[in-house]
């Protein structure tokens, strides 16, 4: 199967960048990536939009934002967006006054990130959910239309969707459950899998399909959860690469080579098994509402 024709206007909503010789990563981290710079992100994103997303382990922003410059000084064709890690161990974002926030917004930031694996306790159900009311609380979502990005286990998502869908600080902020919600092939048909479908028919939520290698070895075994996200909430679905595809598994300080991943094929599947309309709207709709083009405020 030829490698499909992606829409103009499409939106590689999850990808990182690397530059630890001018950024560098946080001295205690859980991984080490090899460089990953500009270039080659452009290079390998597939797309005429980017969302990039600031990594665990950088340490602070600032590689965020400066590539952020760079893209619009390099790449003035890319509209790219920027997702800011909330570092539960940094003050960084809590501390921010609202000139600062207005600077990262106007730099290209749109979302702000809770990560549960790494630097945080995704298991721990009051966690997350302060985690939450924190970003909302703290960041001036609302004012500037910004979202939540959130790595969560399934079964968290789980047990947070009555708060997500009807907390007044969050039912109407926008929600990413990022890399399809932490669902793998065998979650299919369970509660918790029903929950998180159910989570996503409200209209605040949004989930990235994508990465489907993290899920699955046999990424064709991805099919029936794919499909039954795309047909519950055809309006929340968004697509990432996760380039560069870091072996997170590998621990410690040394750079480890990224995974081997045929971003091409994962892109044939998500074709085969989407629709017309679920697929245009995957990546060019969807993520054109909650991230925006430059020219938007």
């Amino acid at each position: 199967m030829p490698v499909p024709i992606l829409p103009p206007a499409t939106w590689n909503s999850h990808m990182h960048c690397f530059d630890p010789k001018r950024y560098p990563f946080k001295a205690t981290r859980a991984y080490t990536p090899q460089p990953a710079v500009l270039k080659d992100l452009i290079h390998n994103s597939k797309a005429d939009n980017v969302m990039l997303v600031q990594a665990t382990i950088e340490y602070g922003y600032t590689g965020l934002l400066e590539h952020l410059q760079q893209c619009r000084d390099l790449y003035p064709d890319k509209h790219v967006r920027g997702t800011i890690f909330w570092d539960p161990g940094n003050p960084g974002l809590k501390s921010l006054t609202e000139s600062e926030f207005e600077k990262l917004h106007n730099a290209g930031v749109r979302s702000v990130r809770i990560h549960g694996s790494y630097g945080g306790s995704g298991d721990d159900i009051s966690w997350v959910i302060q985690q939450f009311l924190d970003v909302a609380s703290r960041c001036p979502l609302r004012k500037y239309n910004w979202s939540i990005s959130a790595q969560l286990p399934l079964a968290t998502w789980s047990a947070i969707a009555d708060t997500i869908s009807s907390h007044p600080d969050i039912k109407d902020i926008p929600i990413i459950a990022d890399h399809n919600g932490s669902a793998t092939p065998s979650d299919i048909n369970t509660p918790k899998f029903t929950s998180l479908l159910h989570l996503l028919s409200s209209p605040n939520m949004y989930i990235k399909l994508g990465a489907l290698h993290r899920r699955s070895n046999q990424i064709s075994q991805m099919e029936h959860i794919i499909k039954a996200i795309a047909n519950a909430a055809p309006d929340s679905i968004l697509w990432g690469s996760d380039w560069p595809h870091c072996n997170a598994a590998v621990r410690g300080l040394t750079p480890t080579p990224p995974l081997e991943v045929d971003t091409d094929q994962e892109l044939r599947h998500l074709r085969d098994w989407l629709s017309e309309e679920q697929w245009e709207r995957m990546l060019v709709s969807n993520p054109e509402r909650i991230f925006g083009t430059w020219g938007r405020r």
